[in-house]
């Protein structure tokens, strides 16, 4: 890359990326919210099987470890129930969907195991790629 270009930023999280995260802090304590917790890695290689976007501007960066670890953390600055402070750079789509899931988090599982069935299925992710 020239170095007069600055580096591509990551695209907003979707819906799709919000709600798989949003499920993983509701399974997790506070103290769980970093980069090197197994969830954490193992959610930000599910999200990156995902069809969301063609061109991930940042192959290392594209919700990696790190990435998902700070999303978590904006459920944490959104949530009343904590104590913990998370990080106040939550988005109003992140807010929209704790507010509509914070007390239906079986209705929210059923989502995640929705995603991750379509991901399994060959004929559904051939679908969702075109």
């Amino acid at each position: 890359m020239p170095t007069n270009e600055k580096p591509k930023r990551n695209p907003k999280w979707n819906r799709d990326e919000i709600i798989l995260a949003l499920d993983l802090y509701f399974r997790i304590r506070p103290g769980q919210i970093h980069s090197s917790n197994p969830e954490v890695i193992a959610l930000s290689i599910l999200i990156n099987k995902l069809p969301s976007f063609e061109d991930k501007p940042d192959q290392e960066r594209y919700r990696n470890a790190n990435g998902v670890s700070l999303k978590l953390s904006n459920f944490l600055a959104i949530d009343d129930s904590q104590e913990q402070k998370g990080m106040q750079s939550f988005s109003r789509l992140d807010q929209e969907i704790f507010n509509e899931f914070k007390d239906k988090k079986e209705i929210l599982r059923n989502i995640v195991r929705k995603i991750k069935a379509a991901l399994n299925d060959p004929e559904i992710n051939l679908e969702l790629q075109h």
